[in-house]
């Protein structure tokens, strides 16, 4: 019986069954996390100067909706006043690009980009250690929960460990339940003036 599935495995037949259902598994969880990462700006990266422009990526397996950046008043310990009561402003939207960059197992994802300077309203100065703070997160009209589809945010390790897993299991999924992200909903950063 061994040597019978052995055989199959290695035919084929078996190869392409056994790729058609990683490319099923890939696709199912992307449907679980609805496939959007927001990888720059990642948790507390530093930037020289608040009236900078900001590189915000994205990456979404949805080519069709446009990615919506937004900016939000931040501290050092969440959003401000509160995440509750958090007023979150347009920064932008970005077309998904038409070719998706593909894994191993032809699954794709499409990137969206976008380097604007923040809004002041989105900029909030600490006194007490004289840095500028504020949130980036990124959305799509998707159906979920309250209409949007929130992007999973990352630290700097975290953007490591996403590389990393998705290197080592050549798919674009291969992050997923490795504790890679850092949020699932938007991101803060910091400018030193």
């Amino acid at each position: 019986m061994t040597s019978t599935i052995e055989g199959v495995a290695k035919s084929r037949i078996g190869r392409g069954t056994v790729r058609g259902f990683r490319t099923l598994v890939a696709a199912t969880g992307v449907m679980m996390l609805n496939g959007c990462l927001l990888t720059s700006p990642y948790w507390n990266q530093e930037f020289e100067d608040h009236t900078d422009a900001i590189p915000m990526q994205a990456f979404t397996f949805d080519a069709s909706e446009q990615v919506r950046f937004e900016c939000a008043k931040a501290y050092h310990g969440g959003l401000y006043p509160s995440a509750t009561t958090a007023t979150w402003v347009l920064v932008g939207n970005a077309t998904p690009q038409s070719q998706p960059l593909l894994d191993s197992y032809s699954a794709g994802v499409h990137g969206a980009r976008r380097l604007s300077t923040l809004p002041a309203t989105c900029w909030r100065f600490d006194p007490a250690n004289s840095i500028w703070y504020a949130a980036v997160r990124a959305t799509q009209n998707e159906l979920v929960a309250d209409g949007q589809n929130y992007f999973y945010t990352f630290t700097k390790a975290g953007l490591e460990c996403l590389g990393r897993e998705v290197g080592k299991a050549a798919s674009w999924t291969g992050w997923i339940g490795k504790s890679c992200t850092a949020s699932q909903y938007y991101t803060i950063f910091r400018a030193v003036s």
